[in-house]
């Protein structure tokens, strides 16, 4: 049997005016080599690209690209728009896989990500962070320098690997009982929130 590779979702939830849209993909520890370049990429993404055209040009409320351990995620809230949204999600990848940011973009994403990285950080929350499978000392001195050292083709790269439409991935829309037919005819599960089963 062949394993789809989408697993997509809508929830109804009466009388919002509003969507909210995400998409997350499969991504790797924190010490992974490719963490560093896919926390940039994140970063790229959310100010250069996902700004743009989900906050400036659709009206959202607010959007943005997280990466975490073991994920990479889109995502928009309070957003007048849902399908158009997700047709984001899809050009933000091809935008990031195909180089069509600019040099000076990539060096603003590392200092983004060096800037919260550098922070201060308080003897108990680097003990519990470090006890909850964060990073110690020397992986976050690894993480840093693959910041630092990341290259115009390796984000390309990971955005190629990871952000593939045959990659898998997860998509949910919150939204109006209005939009229940349109996303149950693009085959997504429909759940209506609150409802007991």
């Amino acid at each position: 049997a062949e394993v789809s590779t989408q697993s997509t979702g809508f929830i109804e939830v009466q009388n919002l005016g509003v969507n909210f849209c995400s998409r997350s993909f499969r991504g790797v520890p924190l010490t992974h080599p490719d963490s560093p370049k896919l926390t940039i990429l994140a970063a790229l993404l959310s100010s250069k690209f996902l700004h743009r055209e989900i906050r400036e040009k659709g009206g959202a409320y607010g959007s943005g690209c997280v990466s975490s351990s073991q994920a990479e995620s889109f995502f928009s809230y309070r957003d007048p728009n849902n399908t158009g949204t997700m047709e984001v999600f899809d050009r933000a990848a091809v935008w990031a896989a195909e180089g069509r940011f600019e040099d000076q973009h990539l060096t603003e994403a590392q200092i983004s990500v060096m800037g919260k990285q550098d922070t201060p950080i308080a003897p108990g929350s680097r003990a519990i962070g470090h006890f909850l499978g964060g990073m110690d000392l020397e992986q976050r001195r690894a993480f840093r320098a693959g910041v630092l050292s990341a290259t115009r083709s390796e984000i390309m790269d990971v955005a190629a690997r990871y952000l593939s439409p045959d990659s898998l991935q997860g998509n949910v829309v919150v939204g109006s009982e209005t939009e229940t037919d349109k996303f149950r005819d693009l085959g997504y599960m429909v759940d209506q929130f609150g409802a007991t089963n």
